[in-house]
C-alpha cells in the first residue's frame, strides 16, 4: 500500500511526524513553521488523507507500513499526537529512531467512549454536494481552524460527493488496552517524553503516567491539539527531545 510522505528542512537532524486520528499531515504546518529549516518528514498515517487503506488498522499494522515506506531513514526523533503517538512509540521498536515524543495519548477509556467508538465504524459516512461543508467537517474532526489551506488533504471527491477521505474502519477495532499500551513502552529502548495540554478535555496527565511509567510534561492552555493551540511551545519540546536524543 501506498504512505504518502512530505519531507522538507535543511541538512542536520531528522523528526519524524505523526499526526493523530482522523487528520493529515497538515496539521503540523503550524509546527513546522516553528521549526525553522530542522529536517523533517510527515506521512499521512495509512487509511487517512492521501494515503492507501489497510485491511486492519492496529497500531502494529500502522507502524509495518510507515516502516516499510520510510526504508533504512535514520529518524533521531518521532513526534506523535494521540493515536500517532501509539504509532511512534511502536514505530522505535521497528526503524532506528533516536527519542520519542508522545502526545495527548489517550490511555483510559470509558464504556460510554467505547461504545461510541465502536459506533462510528458502523455509521455511513457523511457525503456532502458542497466541498465546503466537507472541508469544515475536517477541521472540526483535525482541529484545524476552517481557513487552513490544508484541508483539501483531508477529504475526496466520490460520485456520490464530497466525504472525509479517512478510511470509515478506522475504529472498527478496540483500542489498545493498558495492558497492551505498558508492553509497547517496556520494548521502547530510547529516551521518551509523554506530554499533554491541561485543558485536554479526554486525557488526564495522571493516567498518561500511570500506564505509561513515565512523568507527563504538561502545556499550559492547550486543550487535545496542542501542536495547534501552541505550536510554538510544541516546537520548543522537538527541540529539547531533538537535543537530548543527539546528545
Amino acid at each position: 500500500m501506498t504512505v504518502y510522505i512530505e519531507r522538507g528542512g535543511d541538512d542536520g537532524p531528522t523528526v519524524l511526524l505523526l499526526h493523530g486520528s482522523g487528520a493529515t499531515a497538515a496539521v503540523w504546518a503550524p509546527v513546522l513553521r516553528e521549526l525553522g529549516g530542522l529536517r523533517w518528514i510527515t506521512v499521512d498515517l495509512p487509511g487517512h488523507g492521501r494515503s492507501g487503506w489497510l485491511p486492519a488498522y492496529h497500531h502494529h499494522d500502522y507502524a509495518g507500513a510507515i516502516g516499510e515506506a520510510l526504508g533504512t531513514t535514520d529518524i533521531d526523533l518521532v513526534v506523535g499526537h494521540s493515536l500517532g503517538a501509539l504509532v511512534a512509540l511502536t514505530l522505535a521498536d521497528r526503524v532506528h529512531v533516536g527519542a520519542v515524543t508522545a502526545i495527548a495519548m489517550k490511555v483510559v477509556w470509558t464504556p460510554g467512549q467505547l461504545a461510541r467508538r465502536a459506533a462510528q465504524a458502523n455509521r455511513p459516512q457523511r457525503t456532502f454536494t458542497d466541498r465546503d461543508d466537507a472541508l469544515r467537517l475536517f477541521a472540526k474532526v483535525s482541529g484545524l481552524p476552517e481557513d487552513s489551506p490544508g484541508l483539501a488533504t483531508g477529504i475526496r471527491h466520490t460520485p456520490a460527493g464530497y466525504c472525509l477521505a479517512a478510511d470509515p474502519r478506522l475504529t472498527t477495532d478496540p483500542p489498545a488496552t493498558q495492558e497492551e499500551l505498558a508492553e509497547v513502552m517496556d520494548r521502547v529502548r530510547v529516551p521518551v517524553r509523554l506530554a499533554c495540554g491541561d485543558a485536554d478535555p479526554g486525557i488526564e496527565p495522571a493516567d498518561m503516567s500511570a500506564v505509561l511509567g513515565r512523568d507527563v510534561a504538561v502545556i499550559p492552555g492547550a486543550g487535545h491539539n496542542p501542536h495547534i493551540d501552541d505550536p510554538a511551545g510544541v516546537a520548543t519540546l522537538i527541540t529539547t527531545d531533538l537535543a537530548a536524543a543527539r546528545g
